[in-house]
């Protein structure tokens, strides 16, 4: 079983599926009051979408680095 395989291709789909639907993950959150710890009102909602988006490609280099890793 190769660990680093499976773990860098559901990276890649994570960081993806992350990339995609960031708009949707922000208002998700709006509709559950979720905010963050600081006043929400210095927070821009393209801020969190652009955070959002960063972390899914954050996840999805990682990813790809793990799969060629794996492969290797």
């Amino acid at each position: 079983m190769n660990v680093p395989l499976i773990v860098g291709v559901a990276l890649i789909v994570v960081g993806l599926v992350g990339v995609r639907y960031a708009p949707r993950v922000v208002a998700a959150q709006h509709s559950q009051r979720m905010a963050p710890y600081e006043d929400a009102a210095e927070i821009d909602d393209d801020d969190r979408v652009q955070v959002t988006r960063g972390v899914g490609v954050l996840c999805t280099i990682v990813g790809f680095a793990l799969v060629v890793y794996g492969i290797s």
